[in-house]
């Protein structure tokens, strides 16, 4: 059964998003090889939790499958475990003289690729540029050759536990192979330079301003014949060496290898995608498959070894290729489209356009002799991955229901009330997202450009904007989804709120088809925590039990997952047997607060939420712009309520906020946050757009307030503060407004059994 058996469903999504034309087009350590030598056609806690028990899936004998060549769709055959053979193949060729000599060795290791430079220099050595060593060093990059060709990595072979070898690298094959006999391997050459680091060289490129200009006068230097040989004293040798990688002998036959493919995809484009096997596997049996998605600007996994990310980002919430091979899973990860190796224009995760790639990756994976079926062209498959990872989750779940089981984490429901809450521009995390596609070359719907400008400059998206970003994502498909879902949101999320999360699960959970749905609110992610313990060795445990139950079938281990748990502000966890939206999850009646307000003056910046300014332990990046933008402070030009709910009160959800107002301005909105007194920090990182008309009317509004998840201790209250500013939602407004009869509500959890 081929994907396009299920993009059926897309017909009534276009009715109902009302989008047509509006949805049309408008360095990472990662390079590829050259081309192969073989002929290949183009194709382009402080909880004290213990995590959920799981059981390791079990591979089984592959069922017997219609006879079809598979030479350009999957991988090879898997290789036994932890077997390795050197290469005879040529350790590799100079094309560069004396200075430093590169003598690579290659070797296979249970399905990967993998070797070592042994580079030297006559000045430096073997001393590799690393960690604290930046200068008197040697330095590694690999040169492209193309995206239809292999991909490489640089200092991945772990030497130690915690460490890896900076001269180690593995290697992605491109496909040439037929996948179920191994005919067709072939010699494929990877090209990498070698550099020599000189402490000028250290010394121009940390320069403020023209230091990276001055690596990249250099680097040209280093490169050209006779100015390079003679500038070399002061700023050192480079040399290109080749690497030759002798498939066929490494894994000969069948043999199961990591391998990278660019996969056509419904509509031509070339999905630039990789595939590992999992660990141990033989020729003839087959295991189930994890999709692991690529979070924005960022390409597919490739790095075999790399260990989980320690901290609270969104890499660190997705299970890594190493431990996923481990527990018996084989795994895909791929370029999104318009992103890096892979063809086409980046649409956001619409379910027209990525949504349709990921189900042809699907049918593709179906044709793979490793891949467990569920039946005929129907593999088992699950998806994991955070941020756009997450997002593309939905639309193909929605539209192919092979998917097994999503695990999306810190994600959206709609960019609309992500990005434009209350019709208030998102302009820090906005900036912040477009630069980083800039910076990796993404190709972008020109209408994502269009809305990030007006939004910038005049706090407002126009409707054909509004459009696109109102097709990314879940969308209407939600009502569709029947593979059980594991939500992971992050509770200090500026970006992608707990609301976002909340949102999609009571939706699947009102679909028709009875879909198992669990939630967990954390801390950290696209958020920082500064105060509890981060939670991601909780969190990728219920993610693997997750697989485990329902993509494996080996275990029932998600089954001891509470239907909704979080952790508060002191990092403790809580656990219910209901979602925070069911009826009888807060007490009847809610906590309130008043207050009377006051006369506040609009003045952008002074005084106002965010931007982070310390302390000067955090991380560098967090204190740097735009992240420090996106960060909600204690405001000094603020109007404040007190707000004491009961001790041992537990808010797990939106409060509402309500005030009169009149004023005068340029403003669009003020901004509603809740300080913990007893920190001074912002509760959850969360600001409110609160929207406003200042055109001197007397006027009430009414809102509800970003979620929170806060558990009042004996000595505990809270500050409720309305400011004229919020670098979140950056916008030089000027105005004043007269607040007066504020009011807060907010949720108490029913706590009785």
């Amino acid at each position: 059964m081929s994907a396009a058996v299920y993009v059926g469903r897309l017909g009534g999504l276009a009715v109902a998003l009302g989008i047509g034309a509006a949805v049309g087009v408008g360095g990472i350590g990662v390079s590829w090889a050259s081309p192969p030598d073989t002929a290949v056609q183009s194709a382009q806690d402080a909880s004290g939790k213990q995590g959920a028990t799981r059981s390791t899936p079990r591979r089984s004998a592959a069922a017997p499958r219609a006879a079809e060549s598979v030479s350009s769709r999957m991988p090879a055959p898997r290789k036994s475990a932890a077997a390795a053979r050197d290469s005879e193949a040529p350790t590799g060729s100079q094309l560069a003289a004396d200075p430093i000599t590169v003598s690579p060795t290659v070797e296979f290791v249970d399905g990967i690729v993998q070797g070592r430079l042994n580079a030297t220099s006559a000045r430096f050595g073997d001393t590799s540029c690393a960690g604290e060593q930046t200068t008197s060093c040697l330095k590694y990059a690999f040169v492209s050759q193309g995206p239809s060709t292999g991909k490489l990595n640089i200092g991945t072979v772990p030497n130690s536990p915690t460490t890896q070898d900076p001269q180690s690298f593995t290697t992605l094959p491109y496909l040439t192979w037929d996948l179920d006999t191994g005919a067709g391997k072939g010699t494929q050459t990877f090209e990498v330079r070698v550099t020599e680091v000189t402490e000028f060289d250290a010394f121009a490129t940390g320069l403020p301003v023209v230091g990276g200009f001055a690596g990249s006068v250099i680097t040209a230097l280093q490169q050209t014949a006779l100015l390079g040989t003679l500038l070399a004293p002061l700023i050192g040798s480079s040399v290109l060496t080749r690497i030759d990688v002798d498939v066929a002998t490494l894994a000969p036959g069948d043999t199961p290898l990591a391998f990278t493919y660019r996969v056509s995809s419904f509509d031509g484009t070339p999905i630039s995608t990789n595939f590992f096997p999992a660990n141990g596997i033989e020729p003839g049996e087959v295991a189930p498959t994890v999709f692991r998605a690529p979070g924005l600007a960022g390409p597919g996994a490739t790095n075999p070894y790399a260990p989980p990310v320690p901290g609270t980002t969104s890499a660190s919430l997705v299970p890594p290729i190493r431990d996923l091979r481990a527990d018996d899973y084989n795994v895909i990860s791929w370029d999104q489209r318009g992103t890096f190796a892979s063809g086409g224009i980046l649409q956001m995760d619409n379910p027209f356009y990525e949504g349709r790639d990921v189900s042809e990756l699907i049918s593709w994976a179906a044709a793979n002799p490793l891949v467990k079926l569920d039946r005929r062209d129907d593999p088992a498959v699950g998806i994991v991955g955070g941020s756009y990872g997450g997002g593309v989750q939905f639309p193909t779940a929605g539209i192919d229901p092979r998917v097994d089981a999503l695990v999306p984490s810190i994600t959206w429901n709609s960019l609309i009330s992500s990005l434009y809450p209350n019709e208030i521009f998102k302009s820090s995390w906005s900036t912040g997202l477009l630069l980083a596609l800039v910076n990796v070359g993404a190709r972008l719907n020109t209408e994502i450009y269009t809305g990030i400008a007006t939004g910038l400059l005049f706090n407002w998206i126009s409707p054909t904007a509004q459009a696109v970003l109102n097709s990314s994502g879940p969308t209407t498909l939600l009502s569709q989804i029947t593979a059980p879902t594991l939500l992971l949101q992050s509770t200090v999320d500026g970006l992608f709120p707990p609301a976002e999360a909340a949102a999609n699960a009571q939706t699947i959970l009102a679909n028709p088809y009875g879909t198992t749905v669990k939630m967990e609110w954390f801390c950290g992610a696209h958020g920082y925590c500064l105060d509890p313990a981060p939670q991601p060795g909780d969190l990728i445990g219920d993610s693997v039990a997750w697989l485990d139950t329902y993509v494996a079938r080996v275990s029932d281990a998600a089954d001891a997952i509470p239907t909704f748990q979080w952790w508060d502000q002191k990092g403790i966890r809580h656990t219910s047997s209901e979602m925070p939206f069911a009826p009888g999850f807060n007490q009847p009646v809610p906590y309130t607060a008043t207050g009377d307000g006051g006369l506040l003056p609009i003045i952008p910046v002074i005084g106002g939420s965010g931007p982070l300014r310390g302390p000067d332990t955090l991380p560098p990046v967090l204190l740097s712009f735009p992240l420090n933008q996106t960060f909600a402070t204690e405001a000094q030009n603020a109007v404040n309520t007190a707000v004491t709910p009961p001790a041992g009160s537990q808010i797990v959800g939106a409060p509402q906020l309500t005030f009169r107002y009149q004023g005068l301005g340029t403003g669009k909105a003020v901004f509603a946050q809740l300080v913990d007194d007893a920190t001074g920090r912002v509760v959850g990182n969360m600001v409110t757009a609160v929207p406003v008309t200042l055109d001197g009317q007397v006027r009430t509004v009414s809102v509800p307030m970003e979620a929170i998840a806060y558990t009042t201790g004996a000595e505990d209250s809270l500050t409720l503060q309305i400011a004229a500013y919020a670098s979140l939602y950056f916008n030089p407004s000027v105005g004043v407004i007269d607040i007066s009869d504020v009011r807060i509500d907010l949720p108490l959890r029913n706590q009785t059994p």
